[in-house]
């Protein structure tokens, strides 16, 4: 099997994968924003209603819009993901065309390319972790969970 063979057999394979997760308990209908996976995409749950977290954090502002600390989180995951996301897509491509284009400019090329998807990474690691802060702050504000 030759190199190209095998990378195309393994992207075949991840892309196949891919879209096969789920998960299959549903929580009950809470005033908490809950996360759940199904259909190919992330959905936050709240009231009972879904909504799509998509690439850049969903709609986390108005779910959290009456705490305002959590609004303030979710503000900034938006942010960062609103910059992050392009950023980490358009390093990704620089790097590829890079490595096409062959030595010496190539190689400044792809440099140029993986030190800015190594900050659109970054941005979207921040953005990721401020939108659970934005969760978490939210959830600790909503009505303690009835005894068991």
């Amino acid at each position: 099997m030759s190199n190209r063979s095998a990378r195309a057999l393994a992207a075949g394979i991840v892309l196949a994968c891919g879209g096969a997760c789920g998960t299959a308990y549903r929580p009950a209908t809470s005033p908490r924003i809950q996360l759940v996976v199904h259909g190919g995409g992330a959905w936050y749950l709240k009231d009972g209603n879904e909504t799509a977290v998509g690439p850049f954090g969903g709609d986390l502002t108005a779910l959290v819009s009456n705490d305002d600390e959590a609004l303030r989180y979710a503000r900034r995951a938006r942010r960062e993901l609103a910059v992050g996301v392009p950023a980490y897509m358009i390093g990704v491509a620089t790097v590829a065309v890079g490595l096409f284009v062959g030595k010496p400019t190539g190689w400044a090329i792809a440099g140029s390319g993986a030190a800015v998807g190594g900050v659109g990474l970054g941005l979207l690691g921040a953005g990721f972790l401020n939108a659970v802060d934005a969760v978490n702050k939210y959830n600790d504000h909503v009505a303690p969970w009835p005894p068991p």
